[in-house]
């Protein structure tokens, strides 16, 4: 991953998408996707959008606000995607590529559109791009999670040594700042959690009173997100330097 400055300005700048949504080769647009309560409301509307395979999988879920976060996360997705391919939601269909990452099918795979995922707890991301790989990943910053067992069995060395050389405050951050750079990347590149999160090493290091990152894979970039409270997340895109755009999905 070639060196990337977090980019300040992306700090809570979730702006709502224009009424032309355009994709440019060189932009990627990334989608916030927030399951609140008063969304359960709406839950049929929601759910009339998802593909029967969709709803079968939303109804396995044990837990009300984990089915509610995936019907609305897989809502929007088709919503999204939609306006990319210039078709209806419900007509988007969906090959695996060989690692199980979810590409778009013919007639709409033709758009080059390429696009990724992530939910967690109450909180989903969206990556949208053209010509292009792209990866993405949230985690909600579980204030009991006992992060240092995970580390230690699936960071590098370094990695390690680097987390344990923070200070304590802020070595949960660091944590979930360097796991969901992992699975970004691993995303991005279509292993998805089949790949090794030491693939790539990541470097932490504390400036002030946050945690920066700092990852070098050739041919890759790599993004911090600043999500929403108690959330990280992060992006990671194929090629030559892209335009971010951030957009909160409007329902």
């Amino acid at each position: 991953l070639r060196r990337t400055v977090p980019n300040q300005s992306f700090k809570s700048v979730w702006r709502s998408p224009p009424a032309g949504l355009l994709l440019d080769a060189n932009e990627i647009h990334v989608w916030l996707i927030e399951a609140a309560e008063t969304a359960a409301d709406n839950l049929s509307v929601y759910a009339a959008l998802l593909s029967a395979a969709e709803q079968a999988r939303a109804d396995r879920f044990k837990f009300a606000k984990d089915r509610l976060l995936f019907t609305v996360a897989h809502a929007a997705l088709r919503s999204i995607l939609a306006q990319y391919t210039e078709t209806l939601p419900r007509n988007l269909q969906f090959d695996l590529g060989g690692h199980g990452k979810p590409k778009l099918r013919a007639p709409q795979a033709e758009s080059r559109v390429a696009f990724n995922l992530s939910h967690s707890h109450g909180v989903a991301l969206l990556a949208v791009a053209r010509f292009r790989e792209v990866g993405i990943d949230v985690e909600f910053v579980n204030a009991d999670f006992a992060f240092d067992e995970v580390a230690e069995r699936f960071f590098t060395a370094g990695e390690v040594t680097a987390l344990r050389a923070l200070p304590a405050h802020l070595r949960r951050q660091a944590f979930y700042k360097c796991w969901t750079s992992k699975e970004a990347f691993l995303k991005a590149k279509g292993t998805g959690l089949s790949g090794d999160l030491d693939e790539v090493n990541i470097g932490l290091a504390a400036t002030g009173e946050q945690v920066r990152i700092d990852a070098h894979v050739p041919g890759w970039s790599l993004i911090e997100l600043n999500v929403v409270a108690d959330y990280e997340g992060a992006l990671v895109y194929e090629g030559e330097p892209a335009t971010i755009q951030l957009y909160r999905w409007e329902s």
